[in-house]
């Protein structure tokens, strides 16, 4: 079974004799091949986070030549300043929660609105404005910023998950409650204006 593999801007592919291999398998390889520590990396393929590490590839309904997401940070590897790791406490969870959703709200929802704008206007094309075939002025190819921005929006919801909080901190859960709900707007407002642009 051959596999491609993508990493940010990197690319790779492995290729496997056997289907029945289990996840972790390749989870290793991924680790081996992206310098990510191994319990940091979530895979992704058709929108699905593939989780059961001891199921076969086979059950994840992988077909040959499949593409599959990384998601994965290195921010995690113990550090031996200050004598050791830093407690984490509510407040600072939340914080990190907050700038995550600002950084989403400054670098992607301004794409995302301008994206969704030309999505408007070449689903509704003037009929008094005519464009020469070789313009500068075309729209830049709509399928593969619509695969960024989905990408985008869905890494930085597994981001969101990812960030550990404990049972006790009931307000840093509802904050990130709330931005994971922002957020999952975002892709869905682009979801449904793509769909309704292909029907």
């Amino acid at each position: 079974m051959h596999l491609n593999i993508k990493w940010g801007k990197e690319r790779t592919s492995f290729e496997f004799e056997d289907s029945l291999i289990p996840l972790r398998v390749l989870k290793n390889f991924i680790s081996e091949w992206s310098h990510l520590p191994l319990e940091s990396i979530k895979l992704i393929h058709s929108g699905a986070v593939l989780k059961d590490e001891n199921a076969p590839l086979s059950s994840f309904r992988l077909r040959p030549n499949a593409t599959i997401q990384v998601v994965g940070s290195a921010d995690n590897i113990s550090s031996p300043s200050h004598g050791g790791p830093t407690q984490k406490s509510e407040t600072s969870t939340i914080s990190q929660i907050q700038e995550q959703l600002t950084s989403i709200r400054s670098s992607l929802v301004p794409s995302l609105e301008k994206f969704l704008q030309t999505l408007h206007i070449s689903s509704n094309p003037q009929p008094t404005t005519t464009v020469p075939p070789n313009s500068s002025t075309q729209f830049p190819p709509i399928q593969k910023e619509y695969a960024r921005l989905s990408e985008m929006l869905l890494q930085s919801l597994l981001t969101l998950d990812a960030i550990t909080i404990d049972r006790e901190w009931e307000q840093a859960r509802q904050e990130r409650k709330i931005a994971v709900k922002e957020v999952q707007g975002y892709l869905d407002q682009l979801d449904d204006t793509w769909n309704s642009r292909v029907r």
